[in-house]
Protein backbone atom coordinates (compact mmCIF):
# COMPACT_ATOMS: atom_id res chain seq x y z
CA UNK A 1 0.00 0.00 0.00
CA UNK A 2 1.33 3.42 -0.94
CA UNK A 3 0.95 6.60 1.12
CA UNK A 4 2.52 9.87 0.04
CA UNK A 5 5.67 10.69 2.00
CA UNK A 6 7.10 14.14 2.68
CA UNK A 7 10.35 14.75 0.80
CA UNK A 8 12.79 17.64 0.57
CA UNK A 9 13.33 18.42 -3.11
CA UNK A 10 10.96 19.07 -6.01
CA UNK A 11 11.67 19.71 -9.69
CA UNK A 12 9.82 20.12 -12.97
CA UNK A 13 11.37 18.07 -15.77
CA UNK A 14 10.44 19.11 -19.31
CA UNK A 15 11.27 17.45 -22.60
CA UNK A 16 10.51 14.16 -24.33
CA UNK A 17 14.14 13.02 -24.09
CA UNK A 18 14.11 13.32 -20.31
CA UNK A 19 10.88 11.38 -19.91
CA UNK A 20 12.08 8.68 -22.32
CA UNK A 21 15.30 8.43 -20.30
CA UNK A 22 13.38 7.97 -17.04
CA UNK A 23 11.27 5.33 -18.78
CA UNK A 24 14.44 3.31 -19.49
CA UNK A 25 16.23 3.65 -16.15
CA UNK A 26 13.50 3.58 -13.46
CA UNK A 27 10.73 1.23 -12.37
CA UNK A 28 7.96 3.61 -13.46
CA UNK A 29 6.10 3.32 -16.76
CA UNK A 30 5.82 6.98 -17.70
CA UNK A 31 3.68 6.09 -20.72
CA UNK A 32 0.88 4.94 -18.40
CA UNK A 33 0.96 7.64 -15.71
CA UNK A 34 -2.38 9.20 -14.84
CA UNK A 35 -2.30 12.98 -14.99
CA UNK A 36 -2.19 14.85 -11.68
CA UNK A 37 -1.71 11.76 -9.48
CA UNK A 38 1.57 11.11 -7.59
CA UNK A 39 3.16 7.78 -8.51
CA UNK A 40 6.03 6.26 -6.48
CA UNK A 41 9.07 5.13 -8.45
CA UNK A 42 12.57 3.79 -7.90
CA UNK A 43 16.09 3.78 -9.25
CA UNK A 44 17.51 0.30 -8.62
CA UNK A 45 21.01 -1.14 -8.91
CA UNK A 46 21.80 -4.29 -10.88
CA UNK A 47 20.92 -6.41 -7.83
CA UNK A 48 17.41 -4.92 -7.65
CA UNK A 49 18.18 -2.84 -4.53
CA UNK A 50 17.01 0.75 -3.99
CA UNK A 51 19.30 3.64 -4.97
CA UNK A 52 16.62 6.36 -4.97
CA UNK A 53 12.93 6.66 -4.10
CA UNK A 54 10.92 9.41 -5.82
CA UNK A 55 7.36 10.42 -6.68
CA UNK A 56 6.34 11.60 -10.15
CA UNK A 57 3.27 13.55 -11.29
CA UNK A 58 2.35 13.90 -14.95
CA UNK A 59 1.49 17.55 -15.67
CA UNK A 60 -1.22 18.83 -18.06
CA UNK A 61 1.34 20.31 -20.45
CA UNK A 62 2.87 17.83 -22.88
CA UNK A 63 6.18 16.19 -21.84
CA UNK A 64 6.32 17.64 -18.32
CA UNK A 65 6.81 15.63 -15.14
CA UNK A 66 6.97 16.97 -11.57
CA UNK A 67 9.30 14.92 -9.38
CA UNK A 68 9.80 15.00 -5.60
CA UNK A 69 12.66 13.17 -3.93
CA UNK A 70 14.87 13.06 -0.86
CA UNK A 71 18.30 12.66 -2.46
CA UNK A 72 20.38 11.29 -5.35
CA UNK A 73 17.71 11.64 -8.06
CA UNK A 74 19.54 14.37 -9.99
CA UNK A 75 22.90 12.64 -9.60
CA UNK A 76 21.55 9.36 -10.96
CA UNK A 77 19.73 11.11 -13.81
CA UNK A 78 22.94 12.89 -14.77
CA UNK A 79 24.88 9.61 -14.60
CA UNK A 80 22.65 8.07 -17.28
CA UNK A 81 22.38 11.19 -19.47
CA UNK A 82 24.42 11.24 -22.69
CA UNK A 83 22.94 13.10 -25.66
CA UNK A 84 19.41 13.55 -24.23
CA UNK A 85 18.07 17.08 -24.13
CA UNK A 86 15.69 18.19 -21.38
CA UNK A 87 15.16 21.02 -18.93
CA UNK A 88 15.03 20.94 -15.12
CA UNK A 89 13.41 23.69 -13.05
CA UNK A 90 13.82 23.56 -9.29
CA UNK A 91 10.57 24.17 -7.41
CA UNK A 92 9.82 25.04 -3.80
CA UNK A 93 9.44 21.89 -1.71
CA UNK A 94 6.02 21.11 -0.25
CA UNK A 95 6.31 18.76 2.72
CA UNK A 96 2.83 19.25 4.16
CA UNK A 97 0.58 18.11 1.32
CA UNK A 98 -1.18 14.79 1.92
CA UNK A 99 1.23 13.64 4.63
CA UNK A 100 0.02 11.22 7.30
CA UNK A 101 0.77 10.69 10.98
CA UNK A 102 3.29 8.10 12.11
CA UNK A 103 0.53 5.96 13.60
CA UNK A 104 -1.44 6.07 10.33
CA UNK A 105 1.68 5.25 8.33
CA UNK A 106 2.38 2.18 10.46
CA UNK A 107 -1.18 0.90 10.15
CA UNK A 108 -1.00 1.31 6.36
CA UNK A 109 2.33 -0.56 6.30
CA UNK A 110 3.76 2.38 4.36
CA UNK A 111 7.59 2.23 4.34
CA UNK A 112 9.62 5.32 5.19
CA UNK A 113 13.11 6.15 4.00
CA UNK A 114 15.47 6.06 6.96
CA UNK A 115 13.31 3.51 8.78
CA UNK A 116 12.19 0.64 6.56
CA UNK A 117 14.65 1.35 3.76
CA UNK A 118 17.72 3.32 2.78
CA UNK A 119 18.74 4.54 -0.66
CA UNK A 120 22.15 2.92 -0.41
CA UNK A 121 21.77 -0.23 -2.50
CA UNK A 122 20.86 -2.50 0.43
CA UNK A 123 17.02 -2.55 0.47
CA UNK A 124 14.87 -4.80 -1.70
CA UNK A 125 11.60 -2.99 -2.58
CA UNK A 126 9.58 -6.22 -2.61
CA UNK A 127 10.52 -6.92 1.01
CA UNK A 128 9.26 -3.56 2.29
CA UNK A 129 5.85 -3.23 0.62
CA UNK A 130 6.97 -1.02 -2.28
CA UNK A 131 5.44 -3.20 -4.99
CA UNK A 132 3.33 -0.23 -6.11
CA UNK A 133 6.52 1.56 -7.18
CA UNK A 134 7.28 -1.16 -9.74
CA UNK A 135 5.30 -1.24 -12.99
CA UNK A 136 5.25 -4.58 -14.77
CA UNK A 137 5.39 -5.10 -18.53
CA UNK A 138 7.09 -1.75 -19.10
CA UNK A 139 10.36 -2.87 -20.65
CA UNK A 140 13.90 -3.12 -19.32
CA UNK A 141 15.45 -1.07 -16.53
CA UNK A 142 18.45 -1.71 -14.22
CA UNK A 143 17.60 -4.46 -11.72
CA UNK A 144 14.53 -5.68 -13.63
CA UNK A 145 15.75 -9.26 -14.05
CA UNK A 146 16.23 -9.70 -10.29
CA UNK A 147 12.83 -8.20 -9.50
CA UNK A 148 11.05 -10.33 -12.09
CA UNK A 149 12.77 -13.46 -10.81
CA UNK A 150 11.58 -12.81 -7.23
CA UNK A 151 8.05 -12.15 -8.47
CA UNK A 152 8.11 -15.36 -10.52
CA UNK A 153 9.20 -17.36 -7.47
CA UNK A 154 6.18 -16.00 -5.61
CA UNK A 155 7.48 -13.77 -2.82
CA UNK A 156 10.67 -12.34 -1.34
CA UNK A 157 12.39 -13.96 1.63
CA UNK A 158 11.24 -11.19 3.99
CA UNK A 159 8.04 -9.16 4.45
CA UNK A 160 7.13 -5.84 6.01
CA UNK A 161 4.62 -6.63 8.77
CA UNK A 162 2.64 -4.64 11.28
CA UNK A 163 3.28 -5.88 14.81
CA UNK A 164 1.71 -5.19 18.21
CA UNK A 165 3.70 -4.99 21.43
CA UNK A 166 2.73 -7.69 23.91
CA UNK A 167 2.65 -6.32 27.45
CA UNK A 168 3.09 -2.86 28.95
CA UNK A 169 4.49 0.08 27.06
CA UNK A 170 8.22 0.60 27.50
CA UNK A 171 9.52 4.08 28.19
CA UNK A 172 11.74 3.89 25.13
CA UNK A 173 12.41 1.54 22.23
CA UNK A 174 15.62 2.17 20.31
CA UNK A 175 15.28 1.70 16.56
CA UNK A 176 16.17 -0.27 14.61
CA UNK A 177 15.84 -3.26 16.97
CA UNK A 178 17.14 -6.67 16.00
CA UNK A 179 14.53 -9.41 16.42
CA UNK A 180 15.02 -13.16 16.41
CA UNK A 181 13.46 -13.40 12.94
CA UNK A 182 13.84 -9.89 11.60
CA UNK A 183 14.15 -6.21 12.53
CA UNK A 184 11.79 -3.68 14.13
CA UNK A 185 12.04 -0.49 12.06
CA UNK A 186 9.22 1.79 13.31
CA UNK A 187 7.21 1.99 16.53
CA UNK A 188 4.31 4.09 17.81
CA UNK A 189 2.74 2.39 20.83
CA UNK A 190 1.39 -0.23 20.66
CA UNK A 191 2.03 -0.87 16.96
CA UNK A 192 5.17 -1.05 14.92
CA UNK A 193 6.59 -2.13 11.57
CA UNK A 194 9.08 -4.96 11.27
CA UNK A 195 10.83 -6.64 8.36
CA UNK A 196 10.41 -10.33 9.17
CA UNK A 197 11.38 -13.58 7.50
CA UNK A 198 8.39 -14.85 5.56
CA UNK A 199 8.49 -18.13 7.53
CA UNK A 200 7.50 -16.15 10.65
CA UNK A 201 5.38 -13.39 9.06
CA UNK A 202 1.94 -14.98 9.40
CA UNK A 203 -0.60 -13.18 11.65
CA UNK A 204 -0.34 -14.53 15.19
CA UNK A 205 3.39 -15.24 14.98
CA UNK A 206 5.48 -13.84 17.84
CA UNK A 207 8.91 -12.28 17.34
CA UNK A 208 11.18 -11.09 20.14
CA UNK A 209 14.11 -8.78 20.74
CA UNK A 210 15.76 -6.93 23.65
CA UNK A 211 13.30 -8.52 26.07
CA UNK A 212 10.23 -7.34 24.15
CA UNK A 213 7.69 -9.58 22.41
CA UNK A 214 5.68 -8.54 19.36
CA UNK A 215 2.75 -10.28 17.67
CA UNK A 216 2.33 -10.07 13.91
CA UNK A 217 -1.14 -8.67 13.19
CA UNK A 218 -3.29 -8.05 10.12
CA UNK A 219 -3.53 -4.52 8.77
CA UNK A 220 -6.40 -2.61 10.37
Amino acid sequence: MYSKMAMKQRILLSGKDGIDLLQRITTLDFKRLEEGIPHPGLFLNAQGKILCYFEAVKKPLHDQIEVTFENQFLELLDQYTFSERYQIEKLDSNTSENTITESERIKKRSPKEGNEFFCNGESNPLEINLQSAIHDQKGCYPGQEVIEKIIAIGSPSKRLCMVRLIGDAPQKINLPMDLDFGKLTSFEYPFGLAVIRKTHAAPGSVVSGNGFNFEVVNEE
